[in-house]
């Protein structure tokens, strides 16, 4: 499913030309990976997908690179493992990757990031997550 404030082929119209491709690139081979269950949301800024309302993955084109956010680095250690033995030398926080080409990316390892929780398996740990470190919980709409 896709819920979009703006066609992607105008997000990527919107974009420098010498972006177009990298995001492109990268987009497709999240599109490929996120299983069932999740929402593509495409806005002015982010390209993302959701479970329920919680970001599973989000990419942004910023000034000086492009900014691949993976929330499920946060959420299961084995998964920012086995990123990390792979991502090298890439500019990296806890689940902000910003890199110049795709092929900067790990994408093999991405895919398998992105593919590896269901929808409700990865809400129902965000869910866990914000309890267990004694934030309050979000309350589900509908």
């Amino acid at each position: 499913m896709t819920t979009q404030a703006l066609s992607y082929e105008d997000y990527l119209e919107a974009l420098p030309t010498d972006r177009r491709a990298e995001i492109a690139r990268v987009w497709n081979m999240v599109r490929k990976h996120v299983p069932d269950g999740y929402t593509e949301e495409i806005g002015e800024k982010f390209l993302t997908y959701k479970a329920g309302d919680e970001w599973l993955v989000a990419l942004a084109n910023q000034k000086n690179y492009i900014s691949l956010y993976l929330m499920p680095l946060y959420l299961f250690p084995e998964m920012k493992e086995k990123f990390d033995a792979a991502a090298g030398k890439l500019k990296c926080g806890k689940s902000c990757i910003n890199f110049k080409r795709a092929d900067e990316l790990p994408l093999e390892v991405l895919g398998e990031v992105l593919g590896a929780y269901d929808a409700e398996e990865y809400a129902e740990r965000v869910r866990q997550a914000r309890h267990a470190d004694g934030s309050p919980r979000r309350k589900s709409k509908g």
